[in-house]
């Protein structure tokens, strides 16, 4: 058998393994004219997939970048492939949004890979290779990862693929000399200032001195983490959590405490990503300090990248970020939802409302207008029926109310007394007694609300 069937055999197994693409499935490649990028071109097209190529122009490096450029115009043409040219000055980009260049370029790739694939089934293959896991898993390690981080570059992540990830890159370069195809060599591969190129061209080298099997090794461990932190995903929940949930962001002590030490970072590492939207950045050292607000007490928190703050707060943790500010002095803040109301005689025949946001007081014993509005620095409740009162601010700490949630929290009001704390306490002068003569219903509508 030909280099070449074994070489397309290997990869379609690995393609199947783990259910990437179908043939007469659509894909957006991204291919810069590199070994890796023109084998999964030529590797997708065999396969019989529908592929549309983006090729970025990063102005980086002049001459080069527009020979690239036209090699892959030219590749696409000759296979019959759409191919779409972006071009973006990236160090400009850089400079102005406070990146690395690398990580300026990476994101106004896969910024065009999702404008290019439009359509949801839509695919986006990626050429990562072998060397390229065994230099992440490396270069994560060094960079202080978890376990978990040891998995380095995922075969799937929602639609994004990579078919060559297990494939080296000495035989992708033997495939395409067997077919004979040509590919380009970016210069700044070569450069070792970036951190990937000092690993890539000098530790692992050395490596591979010591043992000429050091990048399967490390790629072995890549797929161990990998299984590992399925497991240890499943048993966080962090696998299922909703990000549109609007308690995404909160970490019930109780929960944590239940799970292993590798499950209770992972609960903490998932529900930061859920905040900031990224992992990178967040280390070990944040993890455990997150952790640790499990034996502090109500109010204590923490400071964390991208502007996070974690707060203890009674029975979970909260996590925030910098940008959710609270209005500021003589700000007004809008009441959530609005009431609806009914008045009526009363007799002991009428049935008086259990429900949660439906509730019942007698109208006699208002003094002015009932007004469903937020709370304010003067208000009190009374709690018992001797007449004794309490302030709205030590029953809400007394409830374990948010501290972010009590500014904003409806409560149906009679002057300076509350007369009903939505969805938590009514007044005890207001309820339905023997004597009442009239009584007012008071339902709470909102869109957060489905009472039945």
């Amino acid at each position: 058998m030909s280099m070449k069937k074994d070489f397309l055999k290997e990869v379609t197994s690995y393609i199947n393994e783990h259910s990437m693409i179908s043939p007469g499935d659509s894909a957006v490649l991204g291919v810069s004219g590199g070994a890796d990028s023109v084998c999964l071109l030529r590797v997708m097209v065999d396969y019989g997939v529908k592929v549309k190529v983006v090729h970025i122009n990063h102005m980086i490096r002049g001459e080069e970048a527009d020979r690239d450029e036209q090699f892959v115009t030219d590749l696409c043409e000759k296979l019959g492939v759409e191919c779409k040219v972006y071009r973006e000055d990236i160090p400009k980009m850089a400079r102005e949004q406070h990146f690395t260049e690398e990580e300026a370029g990476r994101i106004f790739r896969y910024r065009c890979f999702e404008k290019e694939a439009d359509a949801p089934e839509t695919k986006i293959a990626i050429a990562h290779n072998k060397d390229d896991l065994a230099e992440t898993v490396l270069y994560n390690l060094i960079r202080g990862s978890s376990l978990l981080g040891l998995a380095g570059i995922k075969p799937v992540r929602g639609r994004i693929i990579r078919p060559l990830l297990t494939t080296s890159r000495s035989d992708i370069e033997e495939y395409l000399n067997e077919i004979g195809q040509d590919y380009m060599t970016d210069s700044t591969n070569l450069e070792p200032e970036y951190a990937r190129n000092k690993i890539r061209l000098s530790v692992m080298p050395l490596l591979k001195e010591i043992n000429e099997g050091a990048a399967d090794h490390l790629v072995e461990i890549a797929k161990d983490a990998f299984k590992l932190g399925d497991e240890i995903k499943k048993e966080a929940g962090s696998d299922n959590k909703d990000k549109e949930d609007a308690n995404n962001n909160e970490i019930k002590i109780d929960s944590l405490k239940s799970l292993t030490t590798l499950a209770q970072g992972e609960l903490v590492l998932s529900t930061l990503e859920n905040v900031c939207g990224r992992r990178k950045d967040i280390t070990r050292d944040h993890i455990q300090l997150v952790l640790g607000l499990v034996d502090m007490e109500t109010g204590k928190s923490v400071n964390l990248p991208y502007g996070m703050t974690a707060q203890r707060s009674y029975d979970k943790i909260v996590v925030t970020r910098g940008d959710e500010k609270e209005p500021e002095d003589g700000e007004p803040i809008k009441v959530k939802g609005s009431i609806q109301t009914s008045i009526y005689p009363y007799d002991k025949n009428v049935s008086i409302s259990k429900k949660e946001y439906t509730k019942m007081i007698d109208y006699d014993k208002i003094n002015s207008a009932l007004v469903l509005r937020t709370p304010g620095p003067d208000d009190f409740i009374v709690v018992d029926g001797r007449g004794g009162t309490k302030k709205l601010s030590r029953y809400f700490t007394h409830a374990k109310v948010e501290r972010n949630e009590r500014l904003s929290f409806p409560v149906v009001a009679d002057g300076d007394e509350i007369v009903w704390i939505v969805g938590l306490r009514l007044s005890e002068r207001y309820k339905v007694e023997d004597s009442t003569k009239r009584v007012m219903e008071i339902r709470y509508v909102s869109e957060d609300i489905k009472e039945i």
